[in-house]
């Protein structure tokens, strides 16, 4: 009989690549990318050359092994330790996490050719790690803080790290068969799918921030546990409706209009408890496979299928087809291609899948190991992100007027491609601002790291959010506010011939008894400030002329004065908050009816590309 064992190796290897991707893919957009300036054709090519190099790798190794697998990991944690002493960003930020991806892909690739049946639970077990962790820091990763959070994670994956290179030189069982080919296509293509829709702690935190990670860790540990278990005799017909169903709940579902801070329908945390354990079902019924080097190869083709599958999700918010939809019609096929498959390979592979079937006390152990863990990783999720997100206290009393700031975040990342969420939370404490408007507020997009942004800054601010979906459910604008708080909307602008979808998030505060209504928006332009952004503006200027009272609005208006959109807004009867202040913000604005400004202020950081505006009004 087999004993079924978990690889150390293979835990930390999909441990560290889940981080380095979260550091990896911001890069791409914010360093090489340089917010659109860069071809989009040349940032994918960048992309495909990196995930294609582990593939290059597995066609040249002769034979691959665990030893080689665990090496490559400790390589990519001192890339990653290389990482953490980087404070500035730029090209080492870049360049840096690229090759660490490529390293932490290989060893997942000789890994896919050397575990035999520990991979896929080692594997998602890694996945469950990094939720766990994630969660735990309250979605602000440990690839961005410089804390004493950061550096435990670190000496925990180190002395992992330790232990793989030790067990590594043990002899592997003489009954370790490679899994199947079909299995290693499929590895990353399914890892870019949970990661995406359903293991993602930040998509979680807009439907609560409590509970939504909870069931993300809880989801995730469940993967492993099941991944655990004997391996399904019949076509798992059940794990492919579930796994494209989930997938499909996830993403597909409007917001609920009621919610003022949520993103994702409540829904969807029956995906994320059912669906990750669904797709290590899926993985596992392929069985064993011919050869190493032919499922190495396998997983190298799927590296190049993740890269290809992951910019065509992405590509539709500018492109304008559904995004989602490519991601559910994804999941149906790979569901049946796993379904179509024929068990074949070695004559010993009908007795290795019987052995399979049964489950010694290694195994046993290792499932209420992984089972015991999943609930205090899920307990701890619920309670951590309390003391592990600082507060960031405010500077000073506010004065009698009420202050204003906007603020488009470029989904929380600086000009030299860093998430500072600390940095960006003090700037707006220094501000004295009461009423925050965001845009380019990111929810938990993979592309930008995965982080709820707006959770994290209304943890560190003590401030209620508003959060109003435009480009999809977990990306839009949003308000901030310490006042009291009602009467939240969210209109979303029909699509024009925008390349990203913008609406208006609204709510309105009580400030000295006095309720004034705040709208934030973000108008999309069509590349020439034209047709597109100016009929956005005249939805905009006609909610700022429909308010009662006194109405303050703005955002990132991506709008010129003495354009044909700064007319349609000035057409609302509002004021440019900034019309007699020496230093003009360019495209940028606060209007007000109701209200006089006074004090107005734009403030230059490198936290964003674009500068934060404040006003006080009276």
């Amino acid at each position: 009989m087999r004993r079924l064992s978990l690889s150390l190796t293979g835990i930390v290897a999909a441990w560290l690549l889940l981080d380095l991707w979260r550091l990896w893919t911001p890069s791409l957009i914010t360093l090489f990318g340089r917010a659109a300036e860069t071809p989009p054709e040349i940032m994918g090519l960048f992309a495909l050359a990196v995930m294609t190099v582990p593939l290059i790798v597995a066609a040249c190794l002769p034979h691959s092994g665990p030893r080689l697998a665990a090496w490559l990991v400790a390589a990519a944690f001192a890339v990653r330790i290389v990482l953490r002493m980087n404070t500035t960003g730029g090209d080492v930020q870049l360049y840096g996490s690229s090759l660490g991806v490529i390293l932490t892909v290989t060893a997942l690739c000789v890994c896919a050719g050397s575990l035999g049946r520990a991979l896929v639970p080692s594997v998602f077990l890694g996945v469950a790690a990094s939720a766990g962790t994630h969660a735990m820091l309250g979605g602000f990763g440990a690839v961005w803080r410089s804390d004493g959070w950061d550096i435990a994670l670190l000496i925990v994956q180190a002395v992992l790290v330790g232990a793989a290179l030790s067990g590594a030189l043990r002899p592997l069982p003489m009954d370790c068969s490679p899994v199947a080919a079909r299995t290693g296509v499929l590895l990353f293509p399914m890892l870019l799918i949970v990661l995406l829709a359903l293991s993602d702690v930040g998509r979680a935190s807009t439907i609560d921030a409590v509970w939504g990670p909870s069931v993300v860790v809880l989801g995730a540990g469940a993967a492993a546990v099941v991944a655990l278990l004997p391996a399904p005799r019949r076509r798992p017909w059940g794990a492919a409706v579930l796994f494209a169903g989930s997938v499909a709940l996830s993403l597909l579902p409007e917001t609920t209009a009621a919610a003022a801070a949520g993103g994702l329908t409540p829904w969807a945390l029956i995906a994320f408890a059912v669906g990750p354990a669904a797709a290590s079902r899926l993985l596992l019924f392929a069985g064993p496979g011919r050869s190493a080097r032919r499922t190495a190869l396998a997983a190298g083709a799927g590296a190049v299928l993740w890269t290809a599958l992951f910019f065509a999700y992405y590509a539709g918010y500018d492109l304008g087809y559904r995004a989602d939809a490519v991601l559910v019609a994804t999941c149906v096929l790979m569901a049946a291609w796993v379904l179509a498959y024929r068990p074949g390979g070695p004559v010993g592979d009908a007795q290795t899948r019987a052995s399979e079937q049964r489950m010694d006390d290694s195994g046993a152990r290792a499932v209420a190991g992984v089972a015991v863990a999943t609930v205090v990783a899920t307990g701890l999720a619920a309670i951590a992100p309390a003391v592990t997100i600082p507060a960031v206290p405010a500077n000073a009393e506010a004065g009698d007027g009420l202050t204003v700031a906007a603020y488009n975040l470029r989904m929380g990342y600086g000009e030299n491609g860093t998430f500072d969420p600390i940095g960006v939370a003090e700037q707006i404490r220094a501000s004295g601002a009461r009423v925050v408007l965001l845009s380019e507020v990111d929810r938990g997009w993979l592309l930008n790291g995965g982080q709820d942004q707006l959770a994290i800054l209304s943890r560190m601010l003590g401030m209620q959010a508003v959060f109003g979906p435009a480009g999809d459910q977990i990306w839009g604008d949003a308000i901030l506010t310490d006042l009291p708080l009602s009467d939240v909307s969210k209109t979303r602008y029909p699509m024009f011939d925008a390349l990203t979808g913008a609406g208006i998030t609204a709510a309105t505060v009580t400030w000295h008894d006095r309720p004034v209504r705040i709208l934030a928006t973000h108008l999309q332009p069509d590349g020439n400030e034209t047709d597109a952004t100016v009929r956005q503006a005249q939805l905009f200027s006609d909610a700022l002329a429909a308010g009662d009272g006194a109405v303050i609005g703005g955002g990132d208006l991506n709008t010129t004065r003495g354009s044909d959109a700064w007319r349609a807004l000035l057409a609302s009867g509002a004021q440019d908050a900034f019309a007699d202040a020496s230093d003009q913000p360019e495209i940028d604005h606060l209007l007000a009816s109701g209200l006089a400004a006074e004090n107005a202020e734009v403030v230059d950081s490198p936290l964003s590309d674009h500068p934060m505006i404040v006003a006080t009004f009276r």
